[in-house]
């Protein structure tokens, strides 16, 4: 082990990337136990490929959790460095997993209500323009270059 001090933050994230990964394989779980719903065809899509896109999705969202939490944990307690490559590779897991569970939410409403998944999926892509002009706002006004999520 190594003496180095964790980082609070990190211990925060990997809190909250835990939860998104539990949500994420409850729901690959949920939808592989009663696949029925999901064997429903959505416009072009056969109910079977719809099934397979629907699995695929929830799987790939559900690695690239797993994966960022491994990486949090080790930023976490200490045995990777903040703004390391570990750190970088960790924060751009942890928004592509969010947001990649944003995009499930629709996808699992789809075959019950083609009008709520659509509404939910309109009402998340409002919630994340308002997110990323609200970091460019406050960027702007502390005068400081946005660095993204990753940083530099």
């Amino acid at each position: 082990m190594t003496d180095a001090k964790g980082s609070i933050l990190h211990q925060q994230a990997l809190t909250v990337m835990g939860f998104f990964t539990g949500l994420v394989l409850t729901s690959l779980v949920l939808i592989l136990d009663s696949p029925g719903p999901f064997h429903a065809p959505i416009g072009d899509l056969s109910g079977q490929q719809y099934f397979e896109l629907v699995t695929t999705y929830v799987a790939a969202v559900g690695a690239l959790s797993s994966v960022g939490m491994i990486a949090f944990l080790e930023v976490a307690g200490g045995l990777a460095p903040t703004f390391s490559f570990v750190d970088r590779l960790a924060t751009s897991l942890f928004f592509l997993s969010v947001f990649g569970f944003m995009g499930i939410l629709p996808l699992l409403l789809a075959p019950f209500t083609h009008a709520g998944a659509a509404a939910i999926l309109a009402l998340e892509a409002v919630l994340l323009a308002v997110y990323f002009v609200g970091r460019v706002i406050a960027r702007d006004r502390r005068g400081v270059p946005d660095q993204g999520p990753v940083g530099r």
